[in-house]
């Protein structure tokens, strides 16, 4: 394509200009031969966002589009047009090391799984619902679009509880995030019981993944063992119903809006125990204090008023004692997928492995 073709493409096609330095990475290998160049990538991307997404919200014409990335560790992007004042956010499954086939997999899962709760299991309004999806793009590095949430992110409400010692807003979003749960997890409910069989698979993968890094042959031992006294304990975990979960259940993923509760990146979404979700949470809880403070300890009336909230909400108080029973073994879960981290310091995830040797040893 020549320079004067080029120019007048961008032109017709409009812009994007990024804030800061971030970087708005396109893979060329996944565009077509004759956009094979960071700036004909731009020119497909607007045609997109302008062609497929933005006639969501208001008729053309549209003006520039300004980028700005949202995530340091994940190729995630707000993207403004000015002209209409629409505001999306694209997610880029490709990036890395990770296949093209592969990324659209999991883009098209959690396009999927975003339609599936809003139009059948009730997740599309009142205060507690998922984010809606605008469009998905294989050729633009795997790209899914979403509406924008509007709100904070429940890791704001942490952050204010530990440094500031504002208590009583983490305490009132823990309450509402408790009825999220209950709504998805009530919905979602089918007759089928709980395997466990998901649940030792993940633990595998997990220390097989740490085993490359902080974890040694003996700790490894000693959490198997632990673990398996909770496989043949009288089925303590195959007592539930089975539910669709978030299954990627961290204080990023929760958007919070007045009385409203949003939840975004449903990727890992599955049917599992509701414990999954919900001990993954009181993990993350205990994790932040635990970093922040280095008392874990400081964590646990949140804990204790999110377990509660969720057992008010669902409307039977004795399940309190049924859930509370199975969350050690899927917090210790939730620790050790934190644990792999490895921006966290090896001292720091040693006593995360630590912590989670002991739901499982003394949770039983």
């Amino acid at each position: 394509m020549g320079n004067a073709l080029l120019q007048k493409e961008l032109s017709a096609e409009g812009s994007i200009c990024l804030q800061d330095t971030d970087v708005l990475r396109l893979y060329p290998r996944t565009l077509p031969e004759s956009l094979e160049s960071p700036t004909c990538a731009e020119v497909a991307l607007c045609r997109y966002l302008k062609g497929e997404i933005f006639p969501q919200f208001a008729p053309p014409p549209y003006g520039e589009i300004e980028a700005r990335k949202l995530s340091d560790q994940k190729p995630v992007y707000l993207f403004h047009e000015k002209t209409k004042n629409i505001i999306v956010v694209g997610k880029l499954f490709q990036h890395r090391f990770i296949p093209l086939e592969e990324a659209w997999l999991c883009a098209q899962k959690e396009y999927f799984n975003l339609k599936l709760l809003r139009g059948r299991f009730g997740m599309s309004d009142d205060a507690c619902h998922v984010v809606a999806p605008l469009g998905k793009n294989k050729e633009l590095s795997a790209l899914l679009v979403t509406e924008k949430a509007p709100g904070r992110l429940l890791d704001h409400y942490i952050e204010k509880a530990v440094c500031e010692q504002q208590s009583e807003p983490l305490f009132d979003k823990l309450s509402y995030l408790a009825r999220f749960f209950v709504k998805l997890h009530c919905n979602s409910e089918i007759e089928g019981q709980v395997s466990f069989d998901l649940a030792q698979a993940y633990l595998r993968e997990l220390l097989d993944c740490l085993s490359e890094g902080p974890l040694g042959p003996c700790e490894r031992n000693s959490i198997e063992t632990y673990a398996t006294a909770w496989w043949d304990n009288n089925g303590i975990l195959t007592t539930d119903k089975q539910v669709i979960v978030h299954g990627d259940a961290t204080p990023t993923n929760f958007l919070f809006n007045d009385h409203e509760v949003i939840a975004i990146d449903l990727e890992r979404m599955k049917r599992a125990d509701r414990c999954w979700d919900l001990g993954f949470m009181v993990a993350e809880l205990k994790h932040h204090f635990m970093w922040r403070t280095g008392n874990g300890w400081a964590a646990e009336p949140y804990i204790g008023h999110f377990l509660w909230e969720y057992t008010a909400s669902y409307g039977d108080t004795q399940f309190f004692y049924a859930i509370t029973r199975r969350i050690p073994f899927y917090m210790a879960l939730g620790l050790l997928r934190i644990a792999r981290n490895f921006w966290l310091d090896e001292p720091y995830r040693k006593d995360l492995l630590n912590e989670a040797k002991r739901c499982l040893k003394y949770g039983l």
